[in-house]
């Protein structure tokens, strides 16, 4: 099996309830030809970059699943019968692919940790109330400008 990621616009005039009525049979119609479902996400009614089928908004529709390419080209078939389906495309995740995002995930996470290392830190430094001086001096005196140096 291959992992697969699909990204489809559902026309805006629908309701939610037929929103996830779509959804949920796009995902069974691949979990009942053998595929897997990994994630699948709502992005939500968004603009399009230009208009497609007379429509200039859509709700968008992420899908990460395994399956067979047979199943990949019936999917194929039904976006492009269905009439609330605007525009879809489907891509193979190859492995490097999946490896990359995978690092990426890991990098994100450890400067997520980093970061909130840094915060515990520098929220224990803040304990010091009486420090009423600014981060100008503390006032220390007027500047001499070049006048000043001339006398």
């Amino acid at each position: 099996m291959r992992m697969y990621e699909a990204l489809y616009i559902i026309v805006p005039n629908v309701d939610d309830d037929a929103i996830q009525t779509i959804v949920a049979g796009v995902e069974s119609m691949i979990t009942s030809g053998g595929g897997t479902i990994v994630r699948s996400e709502i992005w939500g009614r968004r603009k399009l970059a230009y208009e497609i089928q007379k429509h200039s908004e859509g709700v968008y529709v992420l899908l990460r699943f395994t399956a067979e390419p047979e199943l990949v080209k019936k999917l194929d078939t039904h976006f492009k019968l269905s009439e609330t389906i605007i525009r879809a495309k489907v891509l193979h995740l190859d492995e490097r692919t999946l490896k990359l995002e995978a690092e990426q995930q890991h990098r994100r996470e450890e400067e997520a940790r980093i970061a909130a290392s840094r915060v515990r830190t520098d929220d224990d430094d803040d304990d010091d109330e009486d420090d009423d001086e600014d981060d100008f001096g503390g006032g220390r005196g007027r500047r001499r400008s070049r006048r000043d140096e001339d006398d």
